[in-house]
């Protein structure tokens, strides 16, 4: 069987060994500030004063500006490269993206796809506030589709900051599989 193009390569019962273990710990890269708070926002059109005025948000109840909820995805990640690294590359196409911890779980599979993600949102994320992402494999449902035999694995992603308050809680479901012709039953 070959290598997946990326992830480790293993057995289940490789896998089973990390459930409800932590499988990676990330403090964010920057801080939550106003000028990629707007970078987001520009896009979208969206005017909200909570995202762009102190005193807004103040007056509303907060201590500084909110950044949308949804860019904890962007305060809770890595670097995707810095000065040093070699070029990181996936196949034939340089990375985009941090690939999901749940890839650094061993498993018998060379594909993958994203199923589900679910998102639960706590604490406010404000201007200065630091963010870091604790993930943990949660779960592993083997089942056999159309694209081959394989299993669902969720990777369950907590979100704190600086004073360890939970921001949020990502539940992102991945199916890794090996296709048809390539399994060794």
């Amino acid at each position: 069987m070959s290598e997946p193009v990326w992830g480790k390569y293993g057995s289940w019962e490789e896998a089973e060994q990390f459930l409800g273990k932590v499988i990676g710990e990330d403090p964010g890269v920057d801080a939550v500030e106003l000028g990629s708070i707007r970078r987001w926002l520009e896009p979208k059109e969206f005017a909200c004063t909570l995202h762009t005025d102190a005193a807004a948000a103040k007056a509303a109840g907060y201590r500084d500006v909110v950044a949308p909820s949804t860019m904890v995805f962007s305060y809770g990640l890595p670097a995707y490269w810095s000065p040093g690294d070699p070029h990181a590359v996936m196949g034939d196409e340089p990375r985009q993206i941090p690939i999901p911890v749940i890839f650094d779980v061993p498993a018998p599979c060379t594909l993958s796809f994203a199923s589900n993600i679910d998102m639960e949102f706590f604490e406010p994320m404000h201007v200065g506030d630091r963010i870091t992402r604790i993930s943990r494999l949660v779960d592993i449902k083997h089942k056999e589709l159309r694209v081959g035999k394989g299993a669902f694995m969720t990777q369950e992603d907590t979100y704190t900051n600086q004073a360890n308050a939970k921001v949020a809680v990502v539940l992102l479901t991945i199916f890794r599989f090996v296709p048809p012709d390539k399994s060794e039953d």
